[in-house]
């Protein structure tokens, strides 16, 4: 089932159905490839998907579910085009500092260009950034609170591990391992929420890793925000059955590890 040809009247479930065909796990590789197509339409799509659940007329679960029928159709040569992807990707290395590994960009794909992206990000409403991260560097392992975003790979090739969050405890995360992809190239995606694959660490494997990300916080009033729990899974204590005890770790300790 084609994206592009679902009337937006009709629910979720069908979209839910479409993504199950994908894959059992929530690590997709998107069928279309460099496919051309209407970058608007898709658009669309994208913001018609994150105003369900800035609204909460569909669940995080419910938005992940299409966001894997919507990155599987991404018309990603008509997205590079969309977003001045050559130009864009010189701008952000430069602004990597060295002593970092990755750098995510504020982009606005449907107002004005000359909006200003640099301040606070907004609660419950869709955040658009392209993020690099250099060769050999990840984006550390770290889970979210009441927040859900989907990463898109545009340009390279990462390795990709996602877990669900089984308890959280003071100085520590439990997690269990769902995904474990270690050739992630162009077109791969993922999606994290409360509910399902929490933690994510993307790793870059070649000089030109790219991602495309949409992002929601701040969706459920009362809940404690947390952009980023980093933590530490290279020493985590191994419990059995891919289950993992990893200490939490700041920022700084999450960028000089990983």
């Amino acid at each position: 089932m084609n994206l592009h040809h679902i009337n937006r009247r009709e629910s979720l479930q069908t979209l839910g159905m479409a993504s199950l065909a994908c894959s059992l796990f929530g690590m997709h590789r998107s069928i279309a490839g460099e496919k051309a197509g209407d970058v608007d339409t898709w658009l669309g799509h994208l913001h018609d998907n994150a105003s369900r659940l800035k609204t909460g007329s569909i669940s995080s679960l419910q938005w992940q579910e299409a966001m894997d029928v919507i990155y599987r159709d991404t018309p990603l040569t008509s997205l590079k085009r969309h977003l001045n992807f050559r130009q864009l990707s010189d701008k952000i290395i430069a602004e990597i500092p060295e002593s970092r590994g990755e750098r995510f960009h504020r982009v606005d794909l449907l107002e004005s260009r000359k909006r200003k992206l640099d301040g606070p990000e907004p609660r419950r409403a869709l955040i658009t950034k392209v993020a690099h991260i250099k060769k050999g560097r990840s984006v550390p392992p770290h889970g979210h609170s009441n927040m859900a975003s989907a990463f898109l790979c545009i340009s390279g090739e990462f390795a990709v591990r996602q877990y669900d969050k089984i308890e959280d405890q003071a100085e520590h995360l439990i997690v269990r391992q769902t995904v474990d992809d270690s050739s992630a190239g162009i077109g791969t995606w993922s999606s994290i929420s409360d509910y399902r694959n929490n933690i994510h660490w993307l790793t870059a494997k070649t000089d030109d890793c790219f991602l495309f990300t949409s992002k929601l916080i701040g969706l459920e009033t009362g809940r404690p925000l947390n952009g980023r729990i980093n933590i530490d899974v290279r020493r985590a204590e191994e419990l059995g059955s891919n289950t993992l005890r990893a200490s939490k770790i700041t920022s700084r300790e999450a960028a000089d590890l990983y």
